[in-house]
């Protein structure tokens, strides 16, 4: 049985009464030293930031492509009062360190023009693609860590997860999607939800007049593509092995699966796939077969980091990408087949949904599974109704998040573990 760290412990031990902030009488944890003190820690690297640097989650070249930098936009939800927290998207920062946000300027640089070229409708390279991935990981890290401190769950949610540590490590996805007849503007879709909040797996980025719909979590889409994956994942919610996940058999079909993901998505007019194999704490490969494999080798386009080559899904077949630079075209879809902005963000809540619920077995004590189980399902509950108001286009015109408020609500009526502190 092979195991890792998850970003959603401090989650599941507070369900299980291993809570490590001060519950208040209305359900929320307010931030002690400790996540202060997460707060100023490098979104790169994790260790608090030296030669302290602020990097914008989503770079300058972008806002100004999308329209005025200064705009103000809600980023977040309180928690307390269920109003919307407002930012400029200039202001739109987290703390870095100077080396490292040097560092990833560079990638900054690189997926600029890749960007452009998808809003001309142009073809990318799986070359590209790589570089495209990577970035949209790390602004999925970035925006995750600035949601849990916006929201104040610092506390129930470690943030041990930076973008060093999640960035090209799991299997991961992306369909753009293309919008006729919208102006410049930017959107980022589901980061606020709670789901996100607990499992940071799936986000869509609106630019202007198109939507990249990204996802990645523990080999959700290794099957597809024929690569090794474990038979079940197992998340132990208490005990010596609380917060951690366990990759429990193994299993591998040699054989690509046409549609690659078994979710019915939305078509789009670019979907591409990347399965990469997961390493343990010593370092190498999970799984008997290693990354030598022959039909893992085969499929790779960098054996040392165990990431996989490109494959795109198309309307007819499936296809390995063995070429770098070879152009993936655009497939003519159009807003029947790819539905409207509010299809595409309630697809968004549904897919995180999906993913939490692949994501592994709760394992621990009857009562601690009890209260995970209680909270996944107040979870789930929210994202479908937040896939609800976004199919049918309906917003709070007082400008409230009820749906965040009910699941506060739910919290609270909820009864808590015998002998819990409140």
């Amino acid at each position: 049985m092979a195991t890792i760290d998850s970003p959603w412990q401090k989650m599941w031990n507070f369900v299980g009464n291993q809570r490590t902030g001060k519950l208040h009488s209305k359900g929320i944890c307010r931030m002690g030293k400790a996540g202060r003190e997460k707060r100023r820690h490098c979104v790169f690297c994790g260790k608090p930031a030296s030669s302290k640097n602020r990097e914008h989650i989503l770079p300058k070249w972008l806002l100004k492509l999308t329209g005025d930098p200064r705009r103000v936009v809600t980023m977040a939800i309180n928690p307390e009062t269920a109003e919307p927290i407002k930012f400029s998207w200039s202001a739109l920062v987290m703390p870095a360190c100077e080396a490292c946000n040097l560092q990833y300027s560079a990638l900054e640089g690189t997926v600029k023009p890749i960007v452009q070229a998808l809003l001309e409708r142009k073809p990318i390279t799986s070359r590209e693609a790589f570089d495209l991935l990577d970035w949209l990981d790390k602004v999925r890290v970035c925006l995750w860590l600035n949601q849990i401190t916006l929201q104040s769950t610092i506390e129930t949610i470690n943030p041990h997860l930076h973008v060093n540590s999640r960035i090209g490590k799991k299997d991961r996805l992306l369909y753009v999607y293309t919008i006729e007849g919208h102006g410049k503007g930017l959107n980022g879709f589901g980061i606020e939800s709670l789901i996100f909040q607990h499992h940071p797996s799936c986000f869509a980025l609106r630019v202007n007049d198109i939507i990249l719909f990204n996802a990645s979590s523990d080999y959700s889409f290794s099957s597809g593509c024929g690569f090794w994956h474990p038979e079940h994942i197992e998340k132990h919610v208490d005990g010596e092995w609380a917060g951690r996940v366990a990759f429990v058999g193994h299993a591998m079909t040699r054989k690509l699966a046409h549609p690659i993901v078994d979710y019915p998505l939305l078509k789009a007019a670019l979907r591409i796939i990347q399965p990469i194999a997961q390493c343990g704490e010593n370092g190498e490969f999970f799984g008997p077969l290693r990354q030598n494999e022959s039909y893992h080798f085969t499929h790779m386009s960098d054996p040392s980091r165990g990431t996989g080559i490109i494959f795109q899904q198309r309307e007819d077949s499936a296809l390995p990408i063995y070429d770098f630079d070879v152009p993936l075209d655009f497939e003519g879809v159009n807003a029947v087949g790819n539905g409207c902005v509010g299809d595409i963000v309630a697809q968004v809540y549904r897919f995180q949904l999906y993913l939490f619920q692949k994501s592994g077995e709760l394992i621990g004590s009857e009562a601690a599974v009890f209260y995970a189980k209680s909270m996944s399902k107040i979870l789930s509950e929210t994202n479908e109704m937040k896939a609800v108001l976004a199919e049918k286009g309906q917003q709070s015109q007082r400008g409230n998040d009820f749906v965040t408020q009910a699941f506060r609500d739910s919290m609270v009526a909820a009864k808590r573990p015998s002998g819990s502190k409140n």
